[in-house]
Order: structure tokens, then C-alpha cells, then sequence
């Protein structure tokens, strides 16, 4: 009986000592959206479930999200295609699968567009035949993609285009502002496009092309992407009426390892703090409870589904 009493005790000791160990919050490099998304995500857990955590920042996705399957990272954040293709080994990860990966919730929508500056003659996507397109994005392979995919809404290619080779998102907006190409991309919403609006006397947002092959061109290089409409808002510089834009949206997941009950709770702490996420980081505040779970090819974590299961979602499984 002593021997069943100290073993239940070491267990419970166990137990205790997993829920206190901190939650790792696995993001890229000091600047970037991941990186925003983790410290809001960390300051919910310690204000509003006492729940200490750590925000462990690496040189990308692409290095961050093997750590969380491994187990040495909890949990992290990345848009779906890059979520679909770790775990499935295509793609960015091709022959690389992710098995442990576990989808936590889906977060909110991002909205990208191809701008212009509002003076420039191209009206329409097709316009962009010949013309100078930022391009290559080798420090953000999932950008290039994004240009890929809005081109070939109107059935062109790269080789339909000047492609200016940059480094990165900002570079590119940096090269339309110095007048070195016609057309780059960003975030809807974003500072740097505002930025860009202020530096040249307006910018504006291309809209795409809604017909069935249009739709098709631009899934066949980004899975994952679905258009939608954009309506003109004070914080939408370039959106001078409505326009129909490419969306992809953003997910928290986890390792398949970490604690059920820690996840449910983990779970519940985003969803029901909408409010103090967007204090922290904007983007929260298009988070829409019906939408946290939505099928993205990709298992959800057992405690994710236990809190939907509560919530009365019957799908989550």
C-alpha cells in the first residue's frame, strides 16, 4: 500500500511538474508577423490563464515548424499551405514529412494584393504582361508563390514578365517606391503599404479576375488561397473601391505530443480573448469564433477537439 501510495504521489509530481513547465512558442525572427503573433498569444496565457510561457524565435517556418514536431517547440504559427505541405512532405517540405503536426485552431485571414502606383496605366492583372514585377522573394519563398499564384489568375506566368529579383517583402515595396518596378505585393492593411501610398502620391490594389479558371490558376500555385472581397477602409491604403483580393489564412498547431488537457485550455484562452489578442496584434480582431475550426487537411489536436466539442462544433474530430 506504501509502495501504490509513493507511486501515485511520484506520478501526480509528474503531472504537476509537466502543466508548470512553459509553453513554447515557436515564431520567426524579432519583426515578423509570426514573432507578433506569439507575444500576443504569450501575454493571453500569462494574464488570463496563469499559464507562463516562452516566445522561441528561429530564422523561418521553414526551420520552426520540424521543432515543433520533434517536441522541442509546443506550438507555432504559419499560414495553411506551409501547415498542409509540413505535414504532408510536398511542396516546401517535399519528401520531408511532419507527422506530429497537429492543427490548434484557424486564426484569421490575410489578405495580399499586387499594387501599383495609382498614377501607373495598368488597371488589371493582365496589364502586367511585360511589365516590371518584383519577384523571387528568396528569404520568403511562401511570397513568391502568392506572385505566382495572382498572375496566373489572368493566365500569365513569369515569363510573361520582367521579374525584378528581391530579398524580401519590404524590398519590394522599396523598388516600386524608388521607381524600379511596376508592381509589387504586401498585405492588405500593412504600414509598409501605407507607407508606399504616402511616398508616391497613392497606390492601388489590383482586383482579380473571379472565373472558374481564374480561381483554378491561382490553386494550382497556392493550394490553400480562395478569393474574397475587400471593401475600402480608412486602414486599406490602396483599396479605393471594392475589389476582390487573395486570401489565405493563418493557424496555430501544435505538436502531437503536448499535453491534451494543456491544449483544450490553451485552446479556450485564444478563442474567448479576441479582444486582448487585438490589442497586442491587429490581425486578432478578424478572428471569428465559427471559422477557429475549419478542415485544412490536417489533424486537429485531440484537445482542441474536446474544446470545440464543448463549444457544440459536432464536426471537430
Amino acid at each position: 500500500m506504501k509502495k501504490l501510495l509513493l507511486g501515485l504521489a511520484f506520478a501526480a509530481a509528474l503531472s504537476c511538474g509537466a502543466q508548470a513547465q512553459p509553453v513554447g512558442l515557436g515564431t520567426s525572427p524579432q519583426g515578423t508577423l509570426t514573432y507578433a503573433l506569439g507575444a500576443a498569444v504569450s501575454k493571453v496565457l500569462g494574464e488570463k490563464g496563469s499559464i507562463q510561457s516562452r516566445v522561441q524565435p528561429s530564422s523561418g517556418t521553414g526551420t520552426m515548424i520540424p521543432l515543433v514536431n520533434s517536441g522541442e517547440i509546443d506550438i507555432g504559427f504559419c499560414n495553411t499551405l506551409e501547415l498542409y505541405d509540413a505535414f504532408h512532405g510536398t511542396g516546401t517540405f517535399d519528401k520531408r514529412p511532419n507527422p506530429k503536426l497537429r492543427t490548434l485552431a484557424v486564426i484569421f485571414p490575410i489578405k495580399v494584393g499586387l499594387f501599383v502606383r495609382n498614377d501607373s496605366p495598368i488597371k488589371s492583372v493582365k496589364d502586367l504582361k511585360g511589365k516590371k514585377v518584383a519577384y523571387g522573394f528568396t528569404s520568403q519563398e511562401v511570397i513568391r508563390l502568392t506572385v505566382d499564384a495572382m498572375l496566373a489568375t489572368a493566365g500569365l506566368g513569369v515569363n510573361d514578365v520582367q521579374p525584378v529579383m528581391v530579398p524580401n517583402l519590404v524590398r519590394g515595396v522599396d523598388e516600386l517606391i524608388a521607381g524600379r518596378v511596376d508592381v509589387t505585393t504586401f498585405a492588405i492593411g500593412s504600414a509598409k503599404v501605407a507607407e508606399a501610398d504616402a511616398s508616391v502620391g497613392g497606390i492601388r490594389f489590383l482586383s482579380l479576375d473571379t472565373t472558374p479558371e481564374a480561381v483554378a490558376g491561382l490553386q494550382k500555385h497556392f493550394r490553400t488561397a480562395y478569393m474574397d472581397k475587400v471593401q475600402p477602409a480608412p486602414n486599406f491604403a490602396g483599396v479605393r473601391e471594392p475589389i476582390t483580393t487573395m486570401h489565405y489564412d493563418y493557424t496555430i498547431f501544435a505538436g502531437a505530443d503536448v499535453p491534451a488537457e494543456r491544449i483544450k485550455t490553451i485552446t479556450g484562452l485564444i478563442a474567448e480573448n479576441k479582444d486582448l489578442l487585438g490589442q497586442s496584434q491587429p490581425l486578432f480582431r478578424q478572428m471569428k469564433p465559427e471559422r477557429l475550426f475549419t478542415k485544412v487537411d490536417v489533424p486537429y489536436h485531440d484537445g482542441a477537439v474536446a474544446y470545440f466539442r464543448e463549444k457544440g462544433i459536432k464536426e471537430a474530430r
